[in-house]
């Protein structure tokens, strides 16, 4: 493969970059640890009663303060912390701020710049390629490499009745590695130029990407080590990766056919479904719909998902991806779904709020807000504690949405249905529920809207009695109540008029 890229990038360019950026991480992790060291010892001798030493470590200020590159940043932090070396000349610093003084600073840097030289840096991690491997399932994820192999699937067929590693079409691939100290090495094989992994580049060992690092062939010997990375070797299980395989035919006497029950967690998968829940897409749907703010992007919303927490925290052996997700694994739900009865009229029923409704409404959401309610005796939560009712209204504007859909499937059957005979449904859920029915008379008292606080008044009874459950935990106060109107009180008007709008269209003649 040639070194220089269709639009001009050359691999040189690419992994000077990723060296320069090391070289900056470390440096800046050396300023932010010296700082802290200060900041410590600030506050043991109490010296914080000093506004210019309090301002120097004021982190609102810091945050508003940091407009330019991180390391550039944190090299102004420096000249400030030494602007003010002499209000701090009587503190015993442990030798922090004279590790940040000119000659020591500069010592730093060059002992940095040596570690990272690109040849050196290079020749030593061809070396040890062989302690990183690329796998789309890493048995596992802790301690990737070290107690069990991974298994790199490239096979491309797929079944439609299942969900596998060859359905998806962009495979993130993850790096198993003996220990935290090779997973440079994988970064640099992740270097991307114009679509080309430098992993794949490598993989011809004539490639030409390390050359410009090379004053002789040695490249190409480096191309031989870090080949070795790539090399997959024979699929094998182990212990650690607890397989479960269930007998299902004896062949001969020497052996026998198993069928696979519990299989290796594909990390390649775990990363799509990742990315698909907290991408920056994704995040940005949310905040909007929660801001309840059109938008025309696709919404996904996956009810009832659970979390593994596979390592603690980034653990600093943790395979790749799996680092990258913060050593968490997302579960979705594969049971059955909840038998609903058929939606009928309430022709012969008193109220629109009835036993068949509670069929059609989240019990989760009602048990929590129950749960929620019945830590506390009052509700003044809109004043004293904004944070309980922004969690009080999230499951009340559930509970509403629920109960406006059922309605939705009332209203949208045959209409006219409220003018049964011996009809026992209250006047002004009728109107609710049966808005398309071609009665002149009928429709006045609609457009009246008077119905609409009866309706909520209604609305609110119902969710009382239902939080009051059998158990009797809750008990239900006028507080309650109030709330309860307000919260369905906007909803149902916007939604009423989605329907006066329809019926202006020419649906039904009013």
């Amino acid at each position: 493969m040639n070194e220089l890229m269709d639009n001009g990038t050359t691999w040189a360019e690419v992994i000077a970059s990723f060296f320069s950026k090391k070289m900056h991480a470390e440096e800046e992790k050396y300023i932010k640890d010296r700082i802290k060291e200060v900041e410590e010892d600030c506050k043991k001798k109490d010296y914080f009663n000093s506004d210019l030493i309090k301002n120097y470590f004021n982190d609102g200020k810091l945050k508003k303060q940091k407009q330019e590159e991180s390391i550039s940043f944190q090299r102004r932090r420096i000249q400030a912390l030494l602007s003010i070396k002499d209000v701090l000349a009587d503190l015993d610093l442990s030798g922090a701020i004279a590790e940040l003084g000119r000659d020591s600073y500069e010592i730093k840097i060059k002992e940095i710049a040596e570690k990272y030289e690109p040849a050196q840096w290079i020749a030593k991690a061809s070396k040890a390629a062989e302690s990183v491997s690329f796998a789309t399932h890493v048995s596992k994820l802790t301690h990737s490499k070290i107690d069990s192999p991974s298994i790199y699937d490239q096979v491309s067929a797929t079944k439609a009745e299942y969900v596998t590693t060859s359905a998806l079409t962009v495979k993130a691939i993850d790096g198993a590695v003996a220990g935290n100290q090779f997973a440079p090495i994988f970064q640099l094989l992740e270097l991307e130029c114009n679509g080309v992994k430098l992993a794949a580049e490598l993989s011809d060992p004539n490639s030409e990407a390390l050359k410009l690092f090379s004053k002789t062939d040695k490249y190409l010997e480096w191309n031989k080590g870090f080949g070795k990375a790539l090399v997959a070797g024979s699929p094998a299980s182990h212990l650690l990766a607890k397989q479960v395989y269930f007998p299902i035919k004896q062949l001969d006497s020497y052996e026998t056919q198993y069928h696979l029950l519990c299989n290796v967690t594909s990390s390649s998968m775990a990363q799509a479904i990742f990315e698909a829940l907290f991408s920056d897409e994704a995040k940005k749907t949310q905040k909007t719909l929660q801001e309840r703010k059109f938008i025309e992007a696709e919404n996904r919303y996956f009810p009832k998902k659970g979390k593994l927490s596979v390592t603690a925290s980034n653990h600093s052996n943790a395979s790749q991806l799996n680092g990258s997700r913060g050593g968490k694994l997302y579960l979705f739900s594969s049971s059955p779904p909840t038998w609903q009865s058929q939606a009928k009229p309430p022709i012969y029923q008193s109220s629109f709020f009835n036993s068949q409704l509670r069929h059609f409404v989240s019990k989760s959401d009602i048990d929590y807000l129950r749960d929620f309610l019945i830590r506390f005796d009052k509700i003044d939560l809109s004043i004293k504690h904004p944070e309980r009712k922004k969690w009080v209204d999230a499951w009340v504007s559930r509970i509403v949405d629920d109960v406006l859909a059922y309605a939705s499937i009332i209203q949208n059957m045959e209409s006219g249905w409220s003018a049964t005979e011996a009809i026992r449904l209250k006047h002004e859920h009728q109107l609710f529920l049966d808005p398309y029915r071609e009665d002149e008379a009928f429709l006045a008292m609609r457009k009246a809207n008077t119905w609409q606080a009866t309706v909520c008044a209604d609305f609110a009874l119902w969710l009382n009695k239902t939080l009051t459950g059998k158990e009797k935990l809750f008990s239900p106060q006028q507080e309650h109540t109030r709330m309860w109107v307000a919260l369905i009180e906007e909803p149902l008007r916007e939604y009423d008029e989605l329907i006066r709008m329809e019926m202006k269209a020419g649906r039904v003649s009013v």
